[in-house]
């Protein structure tokens, strides 16, 4: 389950807060030169920093992303994908 996000505020400016995610994180296995999976592996983090404007747009669309429509509405205004 993705937990909806939250910011804070702190007298720090320093720390930095976990931006919102759109799907759950997923490990990626690496692959060796024979293309076989090795136990090696990384996480893949699906933030709105890191999508696509084209999938941003798709699931701003999408009736199932109601509760980040304002968050994906706020990126792609960033992005100037849509209009204010």
């Amino acid at each position: 389950m993705v937990k909806s996000c939250r910011l804070t505020q702190s007298k720090n400016t320093n720390i930095k807060v976990a931006s919102c995610k759109l799907k759950e994180s997923s490990k990626e296995y690496q692959r060796d030169s024979n293309n076989k999976m090795t136990k090696k592996w990384a996480w893949k983090h699906y933030t709105v920093h890191n999508t696509s404007t084209e999938e941003l747009l798709k699931a701003y669309e999408n009736s199932n992303m109601s509760r980040k429509k304002n968050i994906i509405r706020k990126e792609l205004e960033k992005r100037n994908a849509i209009s204010k």
